[in-house]
């Protein structure tokens, strides 16, 4: 067997070397779920064609269970995305230090405020940042807040702050459904990652675009 006929069954072979390991994972977990009660089992695979997809547990009514990965966005004023990746470890804390030092690496300063969701908060990470020079860092605090959290949150810039963020569910839903981030159409990890990255910049090209000055007006002469 020579040619295109060597490299077809080569290519079989090496698909079914990859692929028969993942089989007799999801049959151990099968019968783990189903024989003996087990949820957890370590490797779990979700995808066979996937193997790096996740279970998404996000508390929506309509869909309280999604398969696939968790991005995160950060994103600077002016509906510009200055960075998008894949949570791999699948925790918001730990990435905020590292999200405002992007941003300096980028802007050549730390931002004047940061606006994160609850999931981002930790005190070591809120003063770090603050050290870094950010003026005004607004992570709500999760769960039980004490009299004196509640007044700080309370302050005008901190409300301001947590607003803007909230219009940032808007930037999230637009580069989902408008540019393609839903649902990636690229096969494999690395096509995940080609799929979230072309969304960012189709998203900051229209950015850009919506912000670029109008043409000067010109002046017209009328005449009889």
């Amino acid at each position: 067997m020579r040619g295109r006929a060597r490299k077809h069954v080569d290519r079989l072979v090496a698909h079914i070397d990859t692929m028969l390991p993942r089989v007799r994972q999801v049959i151990r977990q099968t019968r783990g779920r189903v024989l003996r009660g087990e949820t957890r089992v370590p490797g779990k695979i979700v995808s066979l064609f996937e193997p790096w997809a996740q279970i998404i547990r996000k508390g929506k009514l309509h869909k309280p269970t999604e398969f696939g990965a968790s991005v995160i966005v950060q994103e600077a004023d002016g509906g510009i995305v200055t960075d998008v990746a894949v949570d791999e470890a699948r925790a918001d804390a730990p990435l905020l230090v590292p999200g405002v030092e992007h941003h300096i690496r980028l802007f050549g300063r730390a931002p004047r405020f940061v606006a994160t969701d609850r999931g981002f908060y930790s005190g070591r990470g809120e003063r770090r940042i603050i050290e870094m020079g950010v003026l005004r860092a607004v992570l709500p605090w999760p769960g039980y807040r004490s009299p004196k959290r509640v007044l700080y949150e309370r302050q005008r810039w901190f409300r301001r702050g947590r607003a803007w963020r909230a219009g940032g569910e808007a930037r999230i839903s637009c580069l989902k459904h408008t540019f393609g981030m839903n649902r990636s159409r690229y096969r494999g990890r690395n096509g995940l990652d080609r799929s979230i990255r072309w969304a960012a910049i189709a998203n900051n090209l229209v950015a850009m675009g919506r912000h670029q000055r109008p043409p000067p007006r010109v002046a017209r002469e009328g005449g009889s």
